[in-house]
């Protein structure tokens, strides 16, 4: 009742578990995946061989990474960026109404068209109910100008001439004219930045329009600071990475570009582009586009074996007590951590945060061993350190 062959296929695998760590071990070898087992060969007196091709952590010659200098540009909120925050937050909860007078430069219009091309319709060139704001629309820049001064209800003619290079060869080089009725015509109606609605957009929390733009003030001061912070950071490590010396194991690479690759198709699926498509809108080939994924992947690797060669070297390790506490942001309705770490290690996610703690060591340890100069860093007398605002609401409402 026993499957021998099964029963033998078990035990070789049992044996190549052993017997391949140990061997990993004799040899002082780091593998950076399981590898590719070849010539298995299980002979009849019980013996088993085998050989491994495995990819294994390249030797890294680091420079040195202690004393590095960099100066940081610690970056001054100006009143104009305020100004242009308020004007923001303005837009954002205007009021669009129908007017009858004549479309301005920033009206949003829907409307219908009808297109000839040298005095014949054009085949599937009527449309109904295209939607555009005035002034930013690309479908071609004179119908911007000629929808000005017109108004709803009111038909007007536009011509353009196409490129002899356009890319629908029916209509490169040809002059289409398009007869326009408007359908509607409707105008963004900002508020006026007063002291009620600057209380109405922090549901309360800021009375005054001088007190939302010192929080506004705040929290553009705390991102433009901590985007300073990330650029010493990336600075430090650029200058480690480009200095160090190893030969990149393609097998990483390969799996990095997929992965980008991966990442590219799922984002063009979900704007329903295909990859041409893509490569045809921002006038590359899908052999640039490739070609840059492969470059970027092999620049990931190569930081990323950089970094971990640094933290090998200093003993930079993420323990269970840092995960622990990157995990209390999780801890919501009495869950306890084990639960937790179960339900994100199922999803992959427990991985990702393991990383970010890591990266914050090795990066941490880089800016604490540094000569870090401050270009840029107001008097006592100009302003004070900007307060640790919340970076996910630069809006400033909370």
């Amino acid at each position: 009742r026993v499957n021998q062959h099964m029963l033998e296929q078990e035990a070789i695998e049992a044996v190549i578990d052993i017997t391949y760590k140990e061997a990993l071990t004799e040899q002082n070898l780091e593998p950076l995946e399981r590898g590719e087992i070849e010539d298995l060969n299980a002979a009849d007196d019980k013996t088993l061989t085998y050989t491994v091709l495995v990819s294994v952590r390249p030797e890294i010659k680091l420079p040195t990474y202690t004393g590095l200098k960099v100066t940081q540009h610690a970056t001054q909120i100006s009143d104009e960026q305020v100004a242009a925050e308020i004007e923001r937050l303005r837009e954002r909860t205007a009021d669009f109404s129908e007017v009858d007078d004549g479309i301005q430069t920033g009206d949003y219009v829907t409307i219908d068209y009808a297109m000839t091309v040298d005095g014949e319709a054009y085949p599937d060139g009527d449309t109904t109910g295209y939607p555009l704001e005035v002034g930013t629309d690309t479908f071609f820049p004179e119908l911007n100008e000629g929808l000005l001064g017109v108004k709803q209800g009111e038909t007007t003619t536009v011509t353009t001439t196409y490129p002899t290079d356009y890319s629908n060869k029916d209509l490169a080089g040809k002059t289409a004219s398009f007869e326009i009725t408007i359908q509607q015509v409707r105008r963004m109606i900002k508020p006026d930045a007063s002291d009620a609605w600057a209380e109405t957009i922090s549901q309360g929390a800021l009375t005054t329009i001088d007190t939302l733009r010192e929080r506004l003030k705040e929290n553009l001061q705390a991102m433009a600071s901590q985007s300073d912070h990330d650029q010493v950071r990336n600075e430090l490590v650029r200058q480690v990475v480009e200095q160090a010396e190893l030969d990149l194991p393609e097998t990483l690479v390969d799996e990095e570009f997929s992965h980008l690759m991966e990442e590219l198709e799922q984002k063009l699926t979900q704007q329903r582009m295909t990859l041409a498509e893509y490569a045809e809108a921002v006038t590359r080939t899908e052999d640039d586009i490739k070609n840059e994924q492969m470059l970027l992947a092999r620049d990931m690797v190569r930081r990323s074996l950089v970094l971990q060669e640094v933290a090998r070297c200093e003993k930079i390790y993420v323990t269970d007590e840092d995960v622990d506490a990157a995990l209390l942001s999780f801890a919501q309705g009495g869950r306890s951590l084990k639960d937790i770490r179960k339900d994100l290690e199922k999803s992959g996610r427990l991985n990702s945060i393991a990383s970010r703690i890591f990266h914050e060591k090795v990066l941490g340890f880089l800016e604490a061993q540094a000569e870090i100069t401050v270009e840029g860093q107001p008097t006592d007398a100009e302003t004070t350190e900007a307060p640790a605002a919340d970076t996910d609401t630069p809006d400033a409402t909370e």
